[in-house]
């Protein structure tokens, strides 16, 4: 059998291990001293203090790391000013809640304004009315016209010694029907216009004003949830704008929490 060759070294992996892990706490280290400047500008300044705390998880000694940053004396009273103000709103905004529970509280009453206005329109009876009306008008004037037109001539056919039942008598009462006859037609055709413009005219009346009370019954609406809403719009004014939030993004560099 031949020799065994020589041992050869054993990598010490434990001992890389724990310089590659001091290079990068020293890299992190330095890393969060680059990330905390002290800085400095004509509305104040933010400085970080160092001291040792403790790991609550290990029970390790550990740095920690306190930011103070102080307003400059302008910017001090700003935000002083301005912490009043949102407090003042918010205080006045409050304090009106109580009148907004009273103008919203109950549902709203919609009883009050009733039913959107429909258009009752019959167009035959708005016609026939219409036409029944006009052709009275006509007639009554034509009625005394025409009695007394027959009269007369009664008058002077007997003057002239004729009588019902004589052929020139007959003739001249066929003669003056006929033209009474005539003129009623004529009387009956305008009602008819006369009754179909009418009729019409209605129509648009009734458009004109079914909308304007539809209109009305919808501005009432308006004017009412206007006033339910009214205060509680006084309110959204008085917290919109400039929040708190807003100041501590603005003097603090974050959010509220």
């Amino acid at each position: 059998m031949g020799k065994k060759g020589g041992s050869q070294p054993v990598a010490d992996v434990t001992g890389a291990a724990r310089i590659e892990g001091e290079f990068a706490r020293e890299t992190a280290r330095d890393v969060t001293y680059a990330d905390r400047p002290d800085q400095y500008n004509p509305f104040g300044s933010v400085q970080w203090e160092q001291y040792q705390g403790v790991d609550p998880g290990t029970g390790e000694k550990v740095t920690k790391w306190r930011q103070t940053q102080a307003l400059a004396p302008g910017s001090k009273n700003i935000l002083d000013a301005n912490l009043g103000i949102v407090g003042d709103k918010s205080d006045l905004a409050l304090s009106l809640m109580d009148r907004v529970k009273g103008e919203m509280g109950d549902a709203p009453d919609w009883a009050q304004f009733g039913d959107v206005e429909g258009l009752n329109y019959d167009p035959t009876e708005l016609r026939n009315r219409a036409e029944t009306a006009a052709y009275q008008k006509e007639a009554m004037r034509l009625d005394p016209r025409f009695k007394r037109e027959r009269d007369q001539l009664d008058i002077r056919l007997r003057n002239q010694g004729l009588a019902p039942g004589d052929q020139a008598y007959d003739a001249q009462m066929t003669q003056y029907q006929t033209g009474r006859d005539d003129a009623y037609e004529r009387a009956r055709l305008g009602a008819t216009e006369i009754g179909r413009a009418e009729a019409g005219q209605l129509w648009q009346q009734g458009i004109e004003g079914s909308q304007y009370a539809n209109a009305l019954r919808q501005q009432q609406i308006d004017e009412y949830l206007g006033q339910r809403g009214y205060t509680l719009g006084e309110v959204d004014k008085l917290t919109e704008g400039q929040t708190l939030n807003d100041l501590v993004s603005t003097f603090g560099g974050g959010g509220a929490a």
